[in-house]
């Protein structure tokens, strides 16, 4: 899983690259965009083992702080693991051309959309996230 990861942050840090003149813009906002498809993605989790196992209270405030912690350690550690890693991932999925790598790309956009689309997918089929 998180060589899918690895993959995801290559090739948004290929597309922010075009944006950014200094290096530390465009790693940043390609940690970041991985770091939330993270959180999301446990957030998604979390919210359907609610849904199926059906429990009733509320969130408690010690709750949100933890998962906040959460959402901080995601963004630090990506951080730390992405550092300098450019080149090397580069080297791994630079090779690729074509259907496979149009594959890879359409498979990044898709898991960060469908991340964010499930939270409000499950709202709505279960009615209690309001």
């Amino acid at each position: 899983m998180l060589k899918y990861f690895d993959m995801m942050y290559y090739y948004y840090a290929t597309f922010y690259k075009r944006y950014y003149k200094k290096t530390s813009g465009w790693q940043m906002q390609a940690v970041f965009v991985v770091s939330v498809t993270q959180f999301v993605l446990l957030i998604d989790i979390l919210m359907l083992l609610n849904s199926i196992l059906d429990f009733k209270e509320k969130v408690s405030i010690y709750e949100k702080i933890v998962l906040c912690l959460i959402g901080l350690f995601f963004v630090f550690y990506n951080m730390k693991r992405y550092e300098k890693k450019y080149q090397y991932y580069k080297s791994i999925w630079g090779k690729y051309e074509g259907k496979q790598k149009n594959l890879y790309r359409f498979l990044t956009v898709f898991t960060t959309i469908f991340a964010w689309c499930f939270v409000f997918i499950l709202a709505f089929i279960f009615d209690r996230y309001k």
